[in-house]
């Protein structure tokens, strides 16, 4: 993706929790040199910010989704959560076992088929904005879903669903996704953007987003224009650590 339309998915972003009332972190609109190498050592640690995600696929408006990482557990150098305390520097760290992150939206945005292994489960709330659809399978394998009826929790209460069946979902509830069960995540065009919070335990995510039928790609950024959020994935590290 190219930066410029980086910068442009976060501001709408922001705009978006500003317009339905969300409050984010103080520090979701800093820019990356206003960030603090020593003070912001725990959201670098445990990497926390933005990601602006298009699956490889090169069309954002329809494929993708942003991500505002809010809490994760420390990770290993394969991204393995670490099951045990961690002492960085003069920070100790406990073993956490859950995540939690906004998901951002656009009308006419979807999240291809994908589900995990590691994770096994996570709860998705509509947190604000316009209806959401999921459309739900168990997957047999890493590459084909399974027919068998879904049966799947929206608020505590049952739904019984065949193989592929479609749940929409409003403001206020939430849905309890196992981690074998697959799912696509659409907004549907022509309304309102989405805000959603995810909670999840915790899982190595560098091998546990695991999609049917695509093998999303990363491409290094088209530095268009300056940088203006921080990414997860380019916070600054002193030196020595």
């Amino acid at each position: 993706m190219k930066r410029s339309e980086i910068n442009a998915a976060i501001a709408r972003s922001i705009r978006n929790a500003k317009q339905f009332g969300v409050g984010l972190p103080k520090w979701a609109d800093w820019t990356p040199s206003q960030f603090d190498v020593t003070a912001a050592a725990g959201i670098r640690d445990q990497q926390l910010g933005w990601k602006v995600v298009d699956f490889g696929v090169g069309d954002f408006e329809n494929c993708g989704l942003v991500v505002l990482s809010l809490c994760a557990p420390l990770v290993d150098q394969s991204g393995a959560p670490h099951t045990t305390p961690q002492q960085l520097g003069s920070n100790a760290y406990p073993v956490t076992g859950f995540a939690r992150k906004f998901l951002f939206v656009q009308a006419g945005q979807t999240e291809p088929h994908h589900f995990h292994r590691q994770k096994q489960r996570k709860e998705v709330t509509v947190v604000a904005g316009g209806s959401v659809r999921f459309e739900l399978a168990w997957a047999e394998s890493d590459t084909a879903l399974s027919n068998k009826p879904v049966d799947v929790q929206v608020d505590g209460i049952w739904h019984h669903l065949p193989a592929g069946g479609v749940i929409v979902l409003n403001a206020g509830e939430t849905i309890t996704l196992p981690g074998e069960l697959s799912h696509i995540i659409s907004v549907p065009a022509g309304g309102l953007d989405v805000i959603l919070l995810e909670t999840c335990t915790a899982n190595n995510n560098n091998i546990d987003n695991i999609f049917p039928f695509m093998t999303p790609t990363s491409q290094p950024v088209d530095e268009d224009e300056e940088v203006r959020y921080q990414l997860l994935d380019e916070h600054a590290v002193p030196a020595g650590r």
